[in-house]
């Protein structure tokens, strides 16, 4: 499935990421600002939600997020490369940054095109920098949902207490108690018997629409902004679960599964 506007993001939204909603009035002073038009394929995304995380990956290169506009961290005009010119030999006037750590951007490339600006990756500190596509449309088309081999859904679960109580005791290990800090969402995890650390996760694929911590500065303001549920896999049944297992329990975890008639299926089978 290619990435869209209506499904780009990843649920649940991280809050402080996320920007006011989207203003022609906002546009327009960004664009004053950074001095280009932003391309629409661009715009059309953060009308839809003004920035965060996205659940589409490229293949072989970090990228995790899209910037939004407005007045919070991470914003699209929020930047400067100052003393980066002195890293790299290649000119950076011009790039504006839509996702990256510091040390690597994902730009839009306004260098060649003013009107059409390319995506560019570049490294800062191996002084890289490599079109990714030659335009933001076209980049779009690269972008694939982002799963792994080690990921599976059980499409069919009435009952997750029923569920991890089997599995515990089909494979004698002991959930912990859920954790929702880290992504949001009830998480439950297990280690294996072996020396080497190997773990199982479980999680619901219907979860809040979006989460903030209780220690941000920004808790009281963001806490309700987006009530509601969502699925973090629209293409995946509303009472499925999502397990995630390291290679030396994947064997085991199929096997009891299997032994217990748990319907368990590659991730890929849904979402690719």
């Amino acid at each position: 499935m290619k990435a869209s506007p209506q499904n780009i993001w990843r649920v649940p939204v991280y809050l402080p990421y996320l920007q006011p909603d989207l203003t022609d009035e906002a546009i327009t002073e960004a664009e004053r600002k950074l001095g280009v038009r932003l391309p629409e394929d661009f715009l059309a995304l953060l009308r839809e939600q003004n920035g965060g995380y996205i659940r589409y990956s490229l293949d072989e290169l970090p990228h995790e997020q899209i910037y939004g506009i407005g007045p919070h961290f991470p914003s699209l005009t929020d930047f400067d490369w100052g003393d980066d010119r002195d890293h790299v030999g290649f000119e950076l006037q011009g790039l504006i940054p839509f996702d990256g750590d510091g040390h690597w951007h994902l730009c839009l490339d306004y260098r060649n095109n003013r009107a059409t600006p390319a995506v560019s990756y570049i490294d800062i500190e191996c002084d890289n920098e490599e079109e990714i596509a030659p335009s933001f449309a076209d980049y779009l088309q690269l972008l694939n949902v982002d799963v792994e081999d080690r990921d599976f859904v059980l499409p069919a679960v009435e009952s997750v207490d029923d569920l991890l109580s089997a599995l515990s005791s089909e494979m004698d290990v002991t959930f912990e108690p859920p954790d929702s800090w880290a992504h949001g969402y009830p998480q439950h995890r297990a280690r294996g018997l072996s020396e080497d650390p190997e773990w199982i996760w479980i999680s619901p694929n219907l979860v809040q629409r979006g989460f903030v911590r209780e220690d941000d500065s920004r808790y009281e303001e963001l806490r309700d902004r987006l009530p509601g549920e969502a699925l973090r896999y629209p293409e995946l049944p509303d009472s499925s679960y999502i397990l995630t297992v390291t290679e030396g329990l994947r064997r085991q975890i199929l096997g009891a599964c299997g032994a217990r008639s748990i319907d368990i299926r590659p991730i890929t089978e849904y979402a690719s």
